[in-house]
């Protein structure tokens, strides 16, 4: 069986080189069982672990989700049977405002990669200099947009934008093609020169609009129960200061009203 050979339409040098501390991802909420994999083991996910999102892969079990929140503010959704390649995620220091949730603290730069499953993004405003993007075996994605879920298997990803911009592009050279909030676009695997190509985009049909509302979320309510801050410390042997991302958790005074999902409650 032949597979999509993934376009990439962002090159390297169009990332700027950031340095700062290592970024992070914070488990707000899970159900059933998700295992972490680093270059130095293999773990099961808990509530409210905190580890580097560089170079981590998560794969959520069947009958399993997850939803976590990057350092940079930024809510993600993994339903079942799905696995994320954070690949890159980097991020400039920066001062916490836990009063403006909605806009990332300093640029960031996420590559990230969807092998199968489904995957439900509610981003904050990116900072000018940003950059947000996820790859699935068939699509190039570069995410503007706030509100985005990311549904991929061997031979098809669908792309939905609830709220927002997202540029698609498969791998057969074409253009990419921007999506705006109510679209969707399916790209599929072309099996006989190994290529990928967007085959439809229109409006969201009616009857997947609670489907992807309920996805998007559970990650819109993960990103309002953390904030994340800087915390510096100076080696009393070498004297040398380092900076570490900590995550610190919310309790909201007013409980959102919009939001009435839970993981537990997720159907098919």
């Amino acid at each position: 069986m032949a597979m999509a050979i993934t376009g990439v339409f962002f090159s390297p040098c169009s990332f700027a080189v950031l340095t700062g501390p290592d970024s992070k991802l914070f488990v707000a909420d899970l159900k059933g069982k998700s295992d972490l994999n680093t270059a130095d083991a293999i773990t099961s996910l808990t509530k409210k672990d905190v580890f580097n999102a560089q170079g981590a892969s998560i794969l959520t079990a069947k009958d399993a989700n997850n939803s976590m929140v990057y350092s940079n503010g930024s809510g993600i959704y993994l339903d079942s049977d799905t696995r994320l390649d954070v690949k890159k995620f980097v991020q400039e220091p920066f001062t916490p405002n836990r009063y403006d949730m909605d806009t990332e603290p300093s640029v960031s730069q996420t590559q990230a990669y969807v092998s199968h499953g489904l995957v439900g993004l509610c981003a904050t405003k990116l900072v000018a200099g940003s950059n947000m993007v996820y790859s699935t075996p068939q699509a190039t994605l570069a995410i503007r947009g706030k509100k985005v879920v990311i549904e991929t298997s061997n031979y098809e990803t669908r792309v939905s934008v609830l709220e927002g911009d997202v540029t698609v592009k498969g791998s057969n050279g074409d253009a990419g093609q921007v999506l705006h909030g109510g679209q969707e676009a399916i790209v599929r695997s072309n099996a006989a020169n190994e290529t990928s190509s967007v085959v439809h985009i229109g409006p969201i049909p009616d009857e997947r609009k609670q489907f992807l509302s309920d996805r998007v979320a559970m990650a819109c309510i993960a990103k309002r129960t953390v904030y994340f801050e800087v915390v510096e410390h100076t080696s009393s042997a070498t004297g040398e200061t380092t900076q570490a991302i900590k995550a610190e958790q919310v309790v909201p005074t007013d409980k959102p009203t919009e939001f009435t999902i839970s993981p537990s409650q997720l159907k098919p």
